[in-house]
């Protein structure tokens, strides 16, 4: 079985609404950013060990050129053996990704890490669930698709728009920030936005390497 691991609901919505159920793939919402993703990961696997991992989601954009539904593979956190096996088209970007601590809300933050490290974008759990993987001899494949790009600051500070153990808003607190700042109105429609063209991007690109990975299983 081949298993995709995504940290947030909203990540996996359109993959979920598009999956084909008779395909033997879990799809595992670990229901957590950033280490606590790693903690529920490691209980599945504690029942359930499947012959791969695909650790997929959005990310931020760390360098020039990426848009919004660029889709990433993350080669720094990929089994090497199952990458040699895929056959990517030209929108794919094939390049390391980086782990982040929190959420980067300013496009300068982002593009400093991007200068650092050589990344191409930047998440918050791809590198523990690797840990993970890695401890157990599973083979992983980091799959990411950009949900903003380096040029982008966040609309909305990050406690505000993602509860950092669930990844979902406060309502009430996210009107009364919008309703007080209203500048920030059109950075939040923009990133809503995006946000939906990621959705898409992903589940084709999942879609993409799934019928490549089923076939030669």
């Amino acid at each position: 079985m081949i298993a995709i691991a995504f940290a947030l609901e909203f990540e996996s919505t359109c993959f979920r609404a598009r999956h084909d159920p008779r395909l033997r793939v879990g799809v595992w919402l670990l229901g957590e950013m950033g280490l606590g993703a790693a903690e529920h990961l490691e209980r599945r696997l504690h029942d359930n060990m499947p012959a791969l991992l695909i650790s997929a989601g959005f990310a931020g954009g760390l360098q020039p050129g990426l848009n919004a539904g660029d889709l990433i593979l993350g080669e720094n956190h990929s089994d090497p053996d199952v990458v040699s096996k895929l056959s990517l088209n030209d929108g794919w970007h094939v390049g390391c990704v980086s782990t982040a601590e929190g959420i980067l809300e300013r496009a300068e933050d982002k593009r400093l890490l991007g200068m650092r490290t050589g990344c191409l974008a930047g998440d918050l759990e791809t590198a523990h669930l690797a840990r993970i993987c890695a401890e157990r001899g599973l083979p992983m494949l980091s799959v990411r698709c950009i949900s903003d790009t380096v040029e982008d600051d966040l609309p909305i500070p990050a406690n505000i728009l993602l509860n950092p153990r669930t990844g979902r808003p406060d309502p009430l607190a996210l009107f009364r920030y919008l309703i007080s700042h209203p500048s920030s109105v059109a950075g939040f429609n923009k990133l809503l936005k995006n946000s939906r063209v990621a959705q898409n991007r992903l589940a084709k690109g999942l879609e993409e390497i799934l019928d490549q990975l089923v076939r030669i299983a």
